[in-house]
């Protein structure tokens, strides 16, 4: 506070935020979601196991599970959390999920031969150009090493931030990359010029040193879906609309807060460092609510898989889309 004019100071009032979205952090893990319009869950017994990797999108889905808003509403969630989508496909591909926190990409890439999964709805999340802090401008990136994972939305993300350079992926030297982690430490080592990240990844290779030099819009549509697994999802239809109206219930705590704190135990766990834990909780975020995928986003990752050699065929979005009451 200032002494001679008594007023606080921004800093100030942002740690009284934090404190208070803290107190909303521990009451909100006993009160009820406050679900509207959904029926009790379909059984006691049934469960859904969804599988995520590690970034803002599985965050929010976690959340829920640690603020036992799914519990509240009577849902039995699990959730697992894997180093890199490789992994998370191989728990689709043996049962070990039955949802996953993904991308339309990666969904697109795995959609023939796992016909039965379909999108819920969209998740909040964004992916950012991170480089050693020696590169200035995307620009001085032609000729470098990015790491990417060339099976799903990053290198599709990657596309679209150098053409706004002027750049194409054949400009740059391509590193495959499974987990956001290794680009992380092959970033601070040298091994790769630049990464393409999801926080709190991103946030991680900042406090190491280095500079984003693109990002998504944070409130904006990026890409990130999640995907149930359509037999069971007929069978339990309660259960998948309460899940769905949890997740935006949770972002909605996020929005209110408008910061990261009720994320803090998810990075904890995720392995993020305390620096970047609290580099994290300065940021202002607002995310939309889970919704129907664009027609357009859809079409426009479907084409990118199919040039990619990821999938094949012709691009259905109605089909590939459920319909839940609580996903508009």
């Amino acid at each position: 506070m200032n002494n001679e004019k008594g007023v606080f100071t921004l800093k100030s009032l942002k740690k009284i935020s934090i404190f208070l979205v803290a107190c909303l952090l521990v009451l909100s893990s006993f009160s009820f979601v406050g679900i509207k319009n959904v029926q009790a869950a379909d059984t006691d017994q049934a469960q859904y196991t969804i599988g995520t990797t590690k970034n803002i999108p599985s965050a929010v889905a976690q959340m829920g599970k640690d603020l036992n808003a799914y519990t509240n509403n009577n849902l039995n969630v699990d959730l697992k959390a894997y180093d890199s989508t490789k992994e998370l496909n191989s728990a689709i591909a043996d049962g070990t999920v039955n949802a996953a926190v993904t991308d339309l990409v990666n969904y697109a890439a795995i959609s023939k031969k796992h016909s039965n999964w379909k999108i819920a709805g969209t998740m909040p999340g964004y992916s950012g150009l991170v480089a050693n802090k020696k590169y200035k401008s995307v620009k001085k990136l032609k000729g470098k090493t990015i790491a990417v994972d060339k099976t799903d939305y990053s290198m599709f993300y990657l596309k679209k931030a150098l053409k706004k350079s002027r750049l194409k992926l054949s400009s740059v030297k391509l590193k495959q990359v499974d987990s956001e982690a290794d680009r992380v430490s092959q970033l601070k080592s040298g091994d790769v010029d630049a990464a393409v990240l999801q926080d709190p990844s991103m946030t991680e290779a900042k406090v190491n040193g280095a500079k984003v030099l693109n990002r998504d819009k944070i409130s904006a549509d990026n890409g990130n879906v999640l995907i149930v697994n359509n037999d069971y999802a007929k069978k339990n239809v309660s259960n998948t609309n309460i899940l769905c109206n949890v997740m935006k219930q949770e972002v909605k705590k996020i929005n209110k807060g408008n910061m990261y704190i009720m994320l803090n135990k998810t990075f904890s766990n995720y392995g993020t460092s305390d620096k970047a834990v609290a580099k994290l909780n300065n940021m202002n975020v607002k995310f939309k609510t889970m919704h129907k995928v664009k027609k357009s986003d859809f079409k426009k990752a479907f084409k990118y898989a199919k040039q990619q050699k990821l999938y094949k065929g012709k691009i259905n979005y109605k089909k590939a889309n459920m319909k839940l009451r609580q996903v508009k």
